[in-house]
């Protein structure tokens, strides 16, 4: 099987640093009755073990794995979890297991893993996973999902698995805490008040666009404010669109994410992006990248990143 991608060129380049949903496909294979009694024996498993060796074939899946206090033996493309974001960083020793779709299964049977996590798209190799280890899947998005609460339930299922709760606990404690503090800051400016595109530019004419159902969607909900996209989506929760579908809302304000400085020099020069209201009336603001499909602790960037840029915006 080979890595898979997605998205146009464009948006390939767009959604860079964004997540390893750009090489899944869009919809998760149903779990067969197999799969979910292999994923209880997982459960079982792994949570008596009082520092589980685990092994994790995916990028968003480690993030949540080390947010937990657990240093996975193995994770796919190691240096590749670094350049999407990196946060909480990988130890050197973590072993490099092999691509994303196409684990290397020497390294992984030399690792003597007690876990294997994987996601729904890699079905295909779970037969040949579970004769190595106990393999769980655990799901960040997916069509009719949600991927704010679906992270939340995510990191709830590995805690169990891992036997971290109480490590999930202090996590979910510490989320709430940054969100309270994101929440009274952008009311102390009435940041609040306007709905907001939260918006990847990709070129002078094509912005990739975060609805409501994206994990950065889902913290704007929790923070009150307004997601200005009512336009369809994919299961990560984002969609690509013409500058110009940016009208409808004519009061929205703006919040770009990690655009590269060739992007922005492009726009720049758009008569069409300095023709938007938010951009005549100066309600764009800017945070650095930040990973679209992460975990809790990417929420809690974000969060932390969006009050910073929001503060003083024009109401």
């Amino acid at each position: 099987m080979t890595e898979r991608l997605r998205f146009s060129g464009r948006r390939r380049l767009a959604l860079a640093g964004l997540g390893a949903a750009a090489l899944a496909a869009s919809g998760a294979p149903l779990a067969s009755a197999a799969a979910a009694r292999s994923d209880a024996r997982a459960t079982v498993g792994a949570s008596v073990a009082s520092n589980p060796r685990v092994v994790v074939l995916d990028w968003p899946l480690t993030e949540v794995v080390l947010s937990l206090g657990v240093v996975p033996a193995g994770v796919s493309r190691p240096s590749w979890y670094a350049k999407l974001d990196g946060v909480p960083p990988l130890p050197s020793s973590v072993v490099d297991t092999g691509l994303l779709y196409q684990p290397n299964f020497e390294v992984l049977e030399s690792l003597k893993p007690e876990l294997i996590v994987i996601t729904p798209w890699h079905a295909p190799l779970r037969a040949l996973l579970e004769r190595i280890a106990p393999t769980l899947t655990v799901q960040l998005f997916g069509p009719g999902i949600d991927v704010y609460p679906a992270v939340h339930a995510a990191t709830r299922k590995l805690a169990g698995a891992l036997g971290r709760d109480a490590a999930a606990d202090a996590l979910f404690a510490r989320a709430d805490a940054a969100l309270a503090d994101a929440s009274a800051r952008l009311a102390a400016f009435r940041a609040t008040a306007r709905p907001l595109y939260l918006l990847r530019p990709i070129d002078d004419r094509h912005i990739a666009v975060f609805g409501k159902n994206s994990l950065f969607g889902g913290v704007l909900g929790a923070l009150g404010i307004d997601n200005a996209w009512q336009g369809i989506t994919d299961p990560q929760g984002m969609t690509e669109a013409d500058l110009g579908a940016l009208a409808a809302h004519t009061d929205a304000q703006v919040v770009t994410i990690g655009v590269p400085p060739g992007v922005a020099a492009q726009l720049a020069r758009s008569p069409l992006w300095g023709a938007l209201p938010f951009v005549r009336q100066n309600r764009v603001r800017h945070i650095g990248p930040l990973p679209a499909l992460g975990g809790v602790v990417a929420s809690m960037r974000f969060a932390d990143s969006l009050a910073n840029a929001l503060q003083g915006v024009t109401t």
